[in-house]
């Protein structure tokens, strides 16, 4: 049985092998020679590195430029006025409509002055009492002094008018200082704002009785015309621009938060003596005019700050700095319209252009699209624009 096993298998083996060699189209053939036989080359990988590639340049610019440091700022009113009574009373009247622009000076809350009339002119009628008692006082005493030289008065008579004279003298200049306490208590009774500026949401409405103890708030004023923004910044690139505490009037731009629409341009008005220990940042306050009213206190701004003003600076189109392993670089159009790279250092980007330090020069000619099909050496042709989106970025130098 063993035999027969062994001589099936060695029949089979034969007529298996036999029609492999005579059908070379064998699909397990063709697997076998795919794994024993070397892949051609590819006649066509020199024809491709050898073709011409369409890109997009532009040409190395040299110009003042701006230094810039960049932190977020948080815009809060210039100034900010809580409204609060400071006398106690019914509040007859709210003289202003919720948002309202407001000037210095203008009433804002009226409360019932009645009770304070009256106490001012309580005191007018106190201090008319004592001036009538001291006229008669000092017409006593005359009479008592004239009296005295020809001994027909006392001493005492004399002392004692002497005294109420003082005494009447004393109740007027207390009536004086009262009637000037009612009066800036009746004063009191109408609230005006203290600053130009706009009127929030109120907090108390007309018919309230409202108390000095309380202090409660009726409506907030804030200034926004002029403005301040206090941006955050890192204090180690602070130092690195030499920047100290105290210094002032750098200019400054408040940007959305995007960093592209401008809102408004201003000057840093002070700098911070304290860096905070947590987060190594220091504060700085800038004022903007703010005449657009595109700041408003509460939000969040990009601010670019100039620190200084780099002449003869060389600056790239953003689209031509390419990221590598080894670090950014630019693909470099030659004269002959071959292709190097050129490592670059970017020194800051603003907008759509890139500051370099260091790695190009005035009038070099850079790619700024096509990037994705250049290696170097690599043949270009100039073009104006290419057909679709072909700008992606390359990785490799």
């Amino acid at each position: 049985m063993k035999a027969r096993y062994i001589v099936f298998l060695a029949t089979a083996a034969v007529v298996f092998g036999g029609f492999y060699l005579w059908s070379p189209n064998f699909p397990i053939r063709g697997w076998a020679a795919a794994m024993i036989e070397p892949a051609p080359s590819n006649p066509a990988t020199g024809a491709d590195r050898a073709e011409t590639v369409r890109v997009v340049v532009a040409q190395v610019k040299q110009s003042t430029v701006p230094i810039l440091l960049s932190g977020i700022g948080t815009v809060q009113a210039y100034n900010t006025v809580d409204t609060k009574a400071q006398v106690d009373g019914v509040i007859l009247r709210l003289n202003f409509k919720e948002g309202d622009d407001v000037k210095v000076g203008d009433p804002l809350v009226t409360i019932d002055p009645a009770p304070y009339e009256a106490r001012v002119l309580q005191w007018q009628a106190a201090k008319q009492r004592a001036t009538a008692q001291l006229e008669n006082a000092k017409t006593n005493l005359w009479r008592d002094q004239q009296l005295l030289a020809k001994d027909f008065a006392t001493q005492k008579q004399t002392d004692g008018e002497t005294a109420l004279v003082g005494q009447y003298t004393a109740d007027i200049a207390e009536a004086d200082a009262q009637i000037k306490f009612a009066q800036n208590q009746l004063d009191n009774t109408i609230i005006r704002s203290p600053i130009d500026g706009r009127t929030g949401i109120r907090h108390v409405d007309p018919g309230n009785f409202i108390r000095v103890a309380d202090n409660t708030n009726i409506v907030t004023v804030v200034q926004t015309q002029p403005i301040s923004v206090i941006i955050t910044v890192p204090a180690k690139a602070l130092a690195q621009a030499g920047i100290s505490s105290g210094l002032s009037d750098l200019p400054v731009s408040a940007y959305e938060q995007d960093g592209i629409a401008l809102l408004d341009r201003g000057k840093v008005q002070t700098v911070n003596n304290i860096v905070d220990p947590a987060t190594g940042t220091i504060k700085l306050k800038a004022n903007f005019n703010n005449e657009r009213s595109k700041l408003w206190p509460g939000d969040f701004v990009d601010c670019k700050i100039v620190v200084e003003s780099r002449h003869d600076g060389l600056t790239v189109p953003a689209e031509a700095i390419q990221h590598g392993a080894k670090g950014d670089f630019v693909w470099s159009v030659g004269a002959d319209s071959i292709v190097t790279p050129k490592r670059v250092r970017v020194r800051q980007t603003i907008g759509d252009d890139a500051l370099i330090e260091r790695g190009v020069e005035a009038d070099d000619t850079v790619v700024v699209e096509g990037q994705y099909y250049l290696r170097t050496g690599t043949r270009v042709a100039i073009v104006p624009e290419l057909p679709g989106d072909r700008s992606e970025t390359s990785v490799t130098e």
